[in-house]
Parts: structure tokens; sequence; C-alpha cells
């Protein structure tokens, strides 16, 4: 890797190996080899030198003569070992470490971490600040394509069934499932200054298993701005959607996010005209090269502090504890008072 950064992923699940991974090879040379950390055997390939333990990982970088200050490492893991793995880390010297959203499962473990940040630099993930889409949006928004923004519509929703069925999940609120993304993007476009205005969930019914009320939530925002943000995970939803609407005062942007990796383009139009541009979009590899061209010193990092990680962990606390619980018969046209954008 240009640079002689060495990236090292710690914990190799699926956002090790399929996201961060995947998004990491196209910034490879094709010698560069990766350290993978993981208690369970990863299967020997080219390009991956596999070690248990991060221990094993600080001794693997010195038979590559590599110092720990070039090492950069993707902090993985599930949320809840992510301050236990900046804490070894920091004891081990490390110097620099992209983590996973979100950063904590708890505001005093998110706040640990931020007062770590001063002996590691600590990068969190944040996709949908760094996606072309956002960009294409807050383009038109400068240019005043719809007047004053007043609103922010927020949803990703997706079908989640049997993963809720499965005892080994991590997930145990709908809260913790794609509301930390949409979160950090309101606090993005509309300012930290924020407060949590209401908060509602609702189960699965017949799906919800170990007291877990995993159907869905929905959550708004009044922001300093004077903006309001409508934040919404369906997971009982039958088709997938990851959207953001702005409203202003003459019109409305939308903006449809790439659903998954399989096809890596979003759209976005203005609500009335019949055009839409429609744009390659990569938010994880784009933020993964300005991560690292930050720290070569070529570019300013990406967006999306650490601060702003703490302040949304701490708004979505809040809607948590305060949440209403509707019953699952409330459908999603039912919630239009709720999420007028529905439809």
């Amino acid at each position: 890797m240009q640079g002689d950064l060495q990236p090292v992923i710690v914990g190799y699940g699926r956002a090790g190996r399929d996201l961060h991974h995947r998004a990491l090879r196209p910034l490879l040379d094709p010698d560069d080899t990766v350290i993978v950390v993981d208690p369970r055997p990863v299967p020997a390939q080219p390009g991956i030198r596999w070690v248990a333990t991060l221990t094993e990982a600080t001794q693997a970088l010195h038979a590559m003569s590599v110092p720990m200050r070039r090492a950069v490492f993707h902090l993985t893991t599930p949320p809840v070992a992510h301050l236990s793995g900046v804490e070894q880390l920091v004891a081990l010297g490390a110097r620099q470490v992209i983590l996973e959203k979100p950063i904590a499962t708890s505001v005093a473990e998110a706040r640990r971490i931020a007062d770590l940040s001063g002996a590691i630099d600590v990068m969190p993930v944040s996709v949908w600040l760094e996606s072309t889409t956002t960009t294409v949006v807050e383009r038109a928004v400068a240019a005043g394509e719809v007047g004053q923004v007043t609103a922010l519509h927020m949803e990703q929703s997706k079908p989640r069934f049997r993963r809720n069925l499965e005892a080994t999940d991590a997930h145990t609120t709908p809260f913790d499932v794609e509301l930390p993304h949409q979160m950090l993007l309101a606090l993005h476009l509309a300012g930290v200054d924020a407060a949590v205005g209401s908060a509602v969930r609702w189960p699965m019914s017949s799906c919800d298993q170990y007291g877990h009320v995993m159907g869905g939530a929905a959550v708004t925002l009044t922001h300093g701005s004077a903006v309001t943000s409508t934040l919404l995970s369906d997971l009982t939803a039958p088709i997938r959607r990851r959207r953001l609407v702005v409203t202003g005062t003459h019109g409305q942007i939308v903006a449809d996010y790439p659903l998954s990796s399989d096809d890596d383009y979003g759209q976005v139009r203005i609500r009335g005209r019949g055009d839409r541009q429609i744009v390659r979009d990569l938010p994880l590899s784009q933020f993964l090269k300005a991560a690292y061209d930050s720290r070569r010193g070529a570019s300013p990092p990406p967006r999306g502090d650490l601060g702003m990680h703490v302040r949304s962990i701490e708004l979505l606390d809040q809607a948590r504890s305060t949440a209403v619980t509707v019953p699952p018969q409330v459908t999603l046209p039912q919630l239009t008072e709720f999420a007028s954008w529905q439809g």
C-alpha cells in the first residue's frame, strides 16, 4: 500500500471480511499483505496473514519491519467488544484505529473511547457521510434547488425476520439496526445541536424472540438549526429501502442510496421533475480511501468525527429509553402522521 501503511483487520466476521477487507482491496498493491486478527483460523490465501490475537499481530508487524505508528487497525469486532479492543490497542502502543460503527453499546463506553483518543487516533466509520449520493444532495441544497431546508426524512428498512429468530444475533433493540447510520447523517446535515422529540418502536409479533421488541423504530429530532429530522428503521418491511428526503420551502429532494454491494449506484431527483441523477456510489471504499489519505497527510480526515459519534450514541440512548411501544398491528400507512413522506 502506498505510503507504507499496514492494514490490520481485527475481527474477521461479516464486517471485517465482507465489508472492510472487500473495500480495502482496490487500495492495495498486488504484493500487499493484510494482517487478520481473529481467534478462529482463517483459511490460508494470498495476501492474508492470520494471527489469533492482537499480541501476535504486534509480533507479526515487528517481523515485517512495520513500526506501530504505520499500522492501521480496523476494529470490526461486535460493538460490545470495542472499548476493550481500543484499550488493548493503546496498551500495545498502537497509534491509529478505524473503529466500526456504532462505536460502543453505551454512552459511558463511548465517552471512555473518546477519552482514550488522546493516546490513539480513533477514526470512526461514517459511511453515509462519505457517500457520493449525499454529496449530490448537499450540492443541490447549496444551489438553492429546494429553498431553505425545513425537514429531513430518512428511512433504512429491510425485512429481518430470520436474523431475529437466531439466538446468536447481537442486536436486542431496533435502535441498534440502521438508525446509527441515519442519526449520524442527520447530525451532519442539520447540526449536532439536536434533541429527541419523540420515539416509538414496534414488535415483530410472533417473530419476536428472547423478549426483544425488534419490529422497528422511529425517532424525531429537533435541531438548533430549526430543521426537524425523522428517522425510520422498519425491520418488517417487505422490501429494502435506503432513502433520504430533504424538504425545503420550495420543494423536495429524494435520494435513494445503494441497497447493497450488488448494485453500487445511488439516485437523486427533485420531486416533481422528470429527470434524475444516477451516480456510482461506494461509500465504505470512499471512506477508507479518505481515511488512509488523511493518515498520509494527503487530505483532511473523512467527515464524522468522534465527537459526532458520541453525540449520536447519546441521542440514540435517549430515544431507546423514552420510546413508546406501539402494537404490531400498526402498519406503516398508519404511521403516516409520524413519517409523512411514506407512500
